[in-house]
């Protein structure tokens, strides 16, 4: 099995929905909506569906890029492969809000400030820059406590894999950081039980 598909099975299982809530719930009924890092298309499905939001998700892989078409066949929303590093193809003062979930904690530097600066570049002037990322905290008791199910098996691979990179981004507060030097607004809190962060940038 291609590792786009076991993603994609991931997605559907209930926990991962418990993960996005915090980002659906900051979405309001209009407008329009980027998702960078978009993968199989689970958020934008959902917004689609449940918001009827025109959303538009980004990836630089071509294998999940299928997979969310698939995933994303009875919808209108539009999927498209970008290169990493490089300018998003759209135009200025574009999107009410910019998603991007657990995608942040695995750059360097230098692409999270290419990266935010272009996704500034791309916000109305009342937009969001929603962020989601796993914190790293807890460990397997406490997971299960909240999440133990067998329809949530995939909870505990995405625990593992994503926990010291997840613990680093925590610790080095960096959107904290370029929302301060950038004169942006900053909020952040903890959700699904303190294993992920909601962080969020207005201008």
């Amino acid at each position: 099995m291609k590792f786009s598909k076991f993603f994609s099975n991931i997605q559907e299982e209930p926990w991962y929905r418990s993960f996005l809530n915090p980002v659906i719930n900051e979405i309001g009924d209009e407008g329009k909506l980027l998702d960078i890092g978009t993968g199989t298309g689970k958020l934008v499905q959902i917004l689609n569906n449940e918001k009827g939001i025109t959303c538009v998700g980004v990836d630089t892989n071509q294998d999940m890029l299928n997979e969310a078409e698939i995933k994303l066949k009875d919808t209108n929303v539009s999927l498209q492969k970008i290169e990493a590093n490089e300018e998003l193809p759209f135009k200025n003062n574009n999107f009410n809000y910019v998603t991007i979930c657990s995608v942040l904690f695995h750059l360097k530097k230098e692409e999270l400030n290419f990266m935010l600066n272009d996704v500034q570049r791309l916000l109305k002037n009342d937009g969001k820059i929603i962020v989601l990322t796993p914190t790293g905290n807890g460990n397997i008791l406490t997971l299960a406590k909240y999440y133990f199910s067998l329809k949530n098996f995939g909870i505990t691979i995405w625990f593992k894999a994503t926990k010291k990179r997840a613990k680093l981004w925590k610790t080095n507060n960096y959107l904290k950081q370029y929302a301060y030097v950038n004169n942006l607004k900053y909020t952040s809190q903890k959700v699904m039980n303190g294993f992920a962060q909601l962080e969020i940038i207005t201008q």
